[in-house]
């Protein structure tokens, strides 16, 4: 039997997840995480949204977004700890850095907490434009003195490419359960294509942060500019929003005159509205940029476009060249030079026989190995064993 059969006949158990950053709609934390626990648990999610609901098994409780850095750490925070601890849950699992206090806080009150931990937030730190240096690596150290000392207490759910990551987050494979952020290709059966090479047109698709630390979607722009003056017309279909420190519009780009009837911006949907858009798209774009020596995970939304059979172009770090070398799903490329991802795209729009097989590939690298089922039993399992302590 399945751990899913098993719990099936216990008692449900109450299960509060929160966050002060992440969006009741986020992927991994709403759609994955406490959709596949409702089925089983009593699930809470407070997190940054507008009002109070239940969908899918999952009660939200939606929390303002801090109007700037200072009301994130000094309001935001409380308020979403004081919501949780009413809650009076049995397991608490928490998503931010910032929360790893009252994590501590919540294991003297006896209860079970699980830290997620979905980002190398120390080289993050380190890398942050908006820290001052100075502090820089002050405030990283202390991050590393809070995660190591949470470590003792807490149970740490880490999102990692490979095992051999783990040392930055002081514990070993036997002290917490890595958890990928795979997609579960049945979620996406409605938006898979596998023979996009008989779409029309040539539509690219792209969902995610527009603009941030780690995300640029101008050298894309500036690919699709190329591609023109080739002779090769490419619509966009950008769906998203852009980060609170960046520039909100593509004016400034001295080519945007040239090909802005071509880009189709649809600001930030829920997913499946933003899916249903992908079925007419030939090739998907990552464009989530970070250094290799913080790299230790990867993008979300590669394992949802293999899930539909969808070609990518993303970042030529190891960890995505090492899968891609092994069910070759599309192209890694250096994402800030433009000549490259063009070169790719146009690869991929000019050959059929190339588009077929790579949308292929990606559904059966969704279907044999990442795919979110198999992390979703790990999820339960790590569940019952807290329970049962």
């Amino acid at each position: 039997m399945t751990v899913i059969g098993e719990i099936a006949d216990k008692k449900r158990a109450k299960v509060c997840h929160f966050s002060s950053v992440h969006h009741v709609w986020d992927t991994r934390v709403f759609y994955r995480e406490c959709v596949t626990l409702a089925k089983q648990f009593d699930v809470t999610l407070i997190a940054i949204g507008e009002g109070d609901f239940v969908k899918q098994g999952v009660h939200v409780v939606g929390v303002s977004m801090p109007k700037n850095i200072f009301y994130r750490f000094f309001i935001t925070i409380f308020k979403v700890f004081i919501l949780a601890v009413k809650e009076d849950a049995q397991v608490y699992h928490m998503h931010d850095a910032e929360m790893i206090p009252f994590g501590l806080v919540l294991r003297i009150l006896g209860k079970q907490v699980i830290y997620d931990i979905h980002e190398n937030t120390y080289d993050d730190i380190l890398l942050k434009p908006w820290v001052n240096k100075g502090l820089r690596l002050f405030l990283a150290r202390t991050y590393n003195v809070v995660l190591a000392l949470g470590a003792r207490f807490m149970h740490y759910i880490i999102v990692v490419a490979d095992p051999k990551f783990l040392n930055k987050f002081f514990v070993s494979e036997k002290e917490c359960t890595i958890i990928q952020n795979f997609a579960d290709p049945r979620d996406w059966k409605a938006y898979a294509v596998e023979n996009r090479d008989e779409l029309a047109g040539n539509h690219l698709f792209y969902v995610g942060m527009i603009r941030d630390m780690y995300y640029d979607i101008d050298p894309v722009l500036a690919a699709i500019h190329l591609l023109k003056k080739d002779g090769i017309v490419c619509e966009l279909h950008l769906v998203g929003y852009f980060g609170s420190r960046t520039h909100s519009t593509f004016e400034n780009l001295p080519f945007w005159t040239d090909i802005k009837e071509q880009i189709h911006f649809y600001g930030f949907l829920e997913t499946a509205e933003a899916y249903k858009i992908s079925m007419k798209c030939k090739v998907g774009l990552c464009i989530k940029n970070q250094p290799e020596s913080m790299l230790v995970s990867h993008e979300r939304k590669w394992f949802e476009y293999m899930c539909i059979g969808l070609p990518s172009v993303f970042c030529n770090r190891g960890i995505y060249t090492d899968v891609n070398n092994k069910f070759e799903i599309g192209f890694a490329v250096n994402l800030e030079s433009a000549s490259e991802i063009a070169d790719k795209i146009k690869q991929i729009l000019l050959d059929n026989r190339l588009q077929k097989n790579l949308s292929k590939n990606n559904l059966m690298a969704a279907q044999a190995q990442f795919n979110w089922h198999l992390e979703a039993e790990k999820l339960l399992q790590l569940y019952g064993h807290l329970l049962a302590q």
